[in-house]
């Protein structure tokens, strides 16, 4: 499939090279190659179970949490005197009416914290475009999108996010979430990781490189192995 595509792409060059110039045909390539990415992830996988609400709590106890699963609680929350201005309204919008799913939390009505999930690939792909692979056929859902505001952060509310997602996904019926975090990103991975000792979850990791050139993109996920720490072995976070 790959040296079909690569076979197009040379095609497609000699056949510009031959009608528009070599100036053309250079501007193209170049074009071609700002669309470039290449970055390593962690895929993770847990198996979700029920937890004690008071053992998550954050460090702030003056907050309202608020689980949204459509646009209009989007809006009513934007008449109720909730500071919205921090997120992006038009994405968030989209990604609920493709049927994804965020917890909000807020402090005195400013937002300190999005997590989304999503319970199908069209919600998903909305969330994140990397192809990682979720069985949504077989009550899996997956998470992404988690963000707090600086303003808040090392104040355990990105621990209180994640169980209010895996609570909201329990109670539908969700047994299983997938999810992938940069290798760099410290902070989400000590996040996983203070989460997995309160919780007591099985937190399985697979390490996956995506390179994507244009239009061309290359993933492959490893097969999944048990272990207790990923290997930049994160001991403190700060989302």
């Amino acid at each position: 499939m790959i040296t079909s595509k690569l076979s197009t792409r040379f095609s497609k060059a000699k056949y510009i090279y031959k009608e528009e110039g070599l100036v053309t045909l250079l501007k193209r390539i170049f074009t071609f190659l700002l669309s470039y990415e290449n970055n390593t992830f962690y895929v993770s996988e847990v198996v979700l179970r029920k937890g004690n609400e008071a053992d998550f709590l954050p460090t702030i106890r003056d907050f309202t949490c608020e689980i949204v699963e459509t646009a209009q609680q989007l809006d009513k929350l934007s008449t109720n005197g909730f500071d919205l201005s921090l997120l992006d309204i038009t994405k968030a919008r989209q990604r609920l009416e493709k049927g994804a799913i965020v917890v909000l939390i807020f402090i005195c009505r400013e937002l300190a914290y999005t997590g989304w999930m999503a319970l199908n690939e069209e919600a998903k792909n909305t969330i994140n475009h990397y192809p990682y692979k979720v069985d949504f056929s077989n009550n899996e859902a997956c998470l992404g999108g988690a963000w707090t505001n600086p303003k808040f952060r090392r104040q355990g509310l990105a621990i209180y996010g994640m169980y209010k997602r895996r609570e909201y996904l329990l109670s539908k019926g969700i047994n299983k979430v997938r999810s992938i975090t940069q290798t760099n990103n410290t902070a989400m991975l000590g996040a996983q990781k203070t989460m997995a000792k309160k919780s007591g979850e099985r937190r399985t990791y697979s390490k996956t490189r995506y390179t994507r050139v244009g239009r061309l993109k290359f993933w492959k996920e490893k097969p999944f192995k048990e272990t207790e720490n990923v290997n930049e072995n994160p001991t403190g976070w700060n989302i």
